[in-house]
């Protein structure tokens, strides 16, 4: 390998390949790394630098060529070994330096526009339909679990960004990060959190969206009014109004909240259409009510053990509000008496 000295005229300075070397290799201080950067970028050094990548590209122990490969690729590496001339190969790699100044000695500041990688986040979305319920495990670690006809959406960056929208009902159980607050974003509420679970049920068809939390304290807030705000401790509830758009706080059972993910089915003074949504999407079938009649505005009670039949939900049902059902595959007929 050659060595090259040459000299500055005006500022006296004297640079070799050894030097490159040296920068390369992050062992100059910010001083001499931006004395020696002024001198490659001048004309002299400029000349020195190309000189260096001719005379030294085609030996295996060349780091300018290692410098080069490991940056542009080895595909790319091998298209410019054979169709472009070393010259532009040297003008890229003095880019390539002053990038390396800029990272590796001002890590505040902006790169330039060239040296910038904009990877977009893309979105990512994880549902369970009808009849199932998945569970799904965050790149933070906090794992969500989705209801049947649930979905959520957040983006590939979801690390760094940790905000997500749910449709649905899902319980969460988030890993604590004090500097990456956890957010839940259902229509117009949103639910903030550290290290917390809680459950959030917001299904289309239901008239409020319902936050029940078990751990940790939660943050829940309202797009269309910043002044409703309210800070929940375990055992609380928060309830929104989808036709008054209000927020409103009551307490809750902490061990009923979150135990569909165990096969259970309980409502309380649930009117009978949503029982009849409920049974649609934990079973996976479609409910028809026979002759057009209307459903009863019937209020409805009822706890099931886990994984129970349809057929024994249906004939609960049936008891307390006087009707007769069949089934055929996915579809139930009910004919109210």
């Amino acid at each position: 390998m050659r060595l090259y000295t040459i000299e500055h005229s005006r500022r006296n300075m004297q640079f070799d390949y050894r030097d490159y070397e040296k920068f390369h290799n992050g062992m100059m201080d910010r001083a001499e790394a931006a004395k020696f950067l002024e001198w490659l970028e001048s004309p002299a050094g400029e000349k020195s630098f190309q000189k260096w990548v001719e005379d030294n590209w085609n030996e295996p122990s060349s780091v300018i060529r290692q410098n080069f490969c490991s940056t542009k690729g080895r595909e790319t590496v091998k298209k410019i070994h054979f169709s472009l001339n070393l010259q532009n190969v040297a003008a890229a790699l003095l880019l390539l330096l002053t990038a390396v100044f800029v990272f590796y000695f001002n890590k505040d500041s902006v790169p330039p526009a060239e040296y910038q990688t904009s990877i977009q986040p893309t979105d990512i979305i994880k549902s369970a339909p009808k009849g199932k319920k998945t569970t799904v495990t965050l790149s933070d670690g906090s794992k969500v679990y989705l209801n049947s006809e649930s979905e959520i959406q957040y983006q590939s960056n979801f690390k760094d960004d940790r905000t997500l929208k749910l449709t649905g009902e899902a319980f969460f159980e988030v890993v604590s990060d004090s500097l990456r607050p956890f957010t839940v974003i259902t229509n117009e509420i949103s639910t903030q959190a550290l290290g917390t679970s809680f459950n959030i049920n917001a299904y289309r068809e239901k008239k409020e969206i319902f936050i029940g939390l078990v751990s940790g304290k939660i943050v829940v807030e309202s797009s269309k009014n910043t002044n409703d705000k309210f800070f929940v401790q375990p055992g609380e509830g928060i309830g929104y109004g989808l036709e008054n758009e209000m927020l409103y706080k009551k307490e809750i059972d902490v061990k009923k909240i979150g135990q569909w993910k165990s096969g259970i089915i309980e409502f309380e003074n649930m009117p009978l259409d949503e029982v009849l949504h409920l049974l649609e999407r934990w079973y996976d079938v479609e409910i028809h009510i026979e002759n057009g009649m209307r459903v009863p505005k019937e209020l409805c009670t009822g706890k099931f053990k886990p994984h129970e039949y349809l057929t024994n939900v249906l004939e609960s049902l049936s008891h307390a509000i006087d009707f007769d059902y069949s089934i055929e595959n996915k579809k139930v007929i009910l004919n109210f008496k």
